[in-house]
């Protein structure tokens, strides 16, 4: 793998307002999972704010939710966020979760807890990410990013970040995943690159989880187009079940 590669997927991990991620290999593309849109999931659960998964969060519950990192890994510095990110069309910026609902959530975030690692077989990176704030998150960011997946499959997407300016395309594919917490989402972003004069196409999946005050991600840089959503449910899965033992 080259270092533009790695640039590319550091850009498209830090322009969804996430942890950095490099990605380390390359794959062509092909995708056999499916691609028509799909809502953001309502569960049948309803954590509170005030107990369990949903209550608001100091910064040492968050950072305790975390996944350890497992042995033989490798963590990941992460990085600042890119600035002027700016998408074509303009209202894919919701569908990457950093629109103005996002902007919105941030000025009430009172903890926020992010951990991220890569692993060498199979290449991977994983990210994961708590954010706790002041009142229920509420379903506007995760319905407006399901929202604007119809008119997002393919963008463009801009901004700088510590490397300089990116201008990336971007396809996006939505992806059913299993109800947790009140509500939740996946989807699958890629992006390209060249590599020894070939085009190869880098995949940024993630699951993102709303219960109560807080939000959840989960997601992986990686070079599988085959795989699924099964391993970030997981994890997410076992973030919430954390969080509903007072630390």
């Amino acid at each position: 793998m080259g270092p533009r590669t790695r640039s590319s997927a550091v850009a498209l991990a830090g322009a969804l307002a996430a942890v950095a991620l490099p990605l380390t290999g390359c794959t062509p593309f092909a995708s056999d999972e499916p691609t028509t849109t799909t809502s953001p999931t309502p569960s049948s659960s309803s954590p509170t704010a005030e107990t369990g998964e949903g209550r608001q969060l100091t910064e040492a519950e968050a950072e305790a939710a975390l996944p350890a990192r497992p042995e033989g890994a490798e963590d990941v510095a992460p990085q600042s966020d890119p600035e002027g990110r700016a998408t074509d069309p303009a209202e894919c910026l919701d569908a990457m979760r950093i629109g103005d609902e996002a902007e919105s959530l941030r000025t009430v975030r009172v903890a926020h807890a992010k951990r991220t690692w890569r692993t060498n077989d199979p290449a991977t990176t994983y990210g994961f990410e708590i954010d706790s704030h002041s009142r229920p998150v509420g379903p506007t960011l995760l319905d407006r990013a399901g929202a604007a997946m119809a008119d997002c499959s393919a963008f463009s997407l801009t901004g700088r970040d510590h490397a300089g300016h990116f201008d990336l395309r971007v396809l996006a594919e939505p992806r059913t995943v299993s109800t947790l917490g009140e509500q939740s989402y996946g989807a699958r972003l890629i992006t390209f690159d060249q590599v020894d004069g070939k085009s190869v196409r880098v995949y940024l999946d993630y699951v993102v989880v709303r219960a109560g005050n807080n939000l959840v991600e989960v997601n992986s840089v990686h070079l599988d187009e085959d795989r699924g959503l099964a391993e970030l449910e997981t994890h997410a899965a076992q973030i919430l079940e954390d969080l509903q033992v007072e630390h």
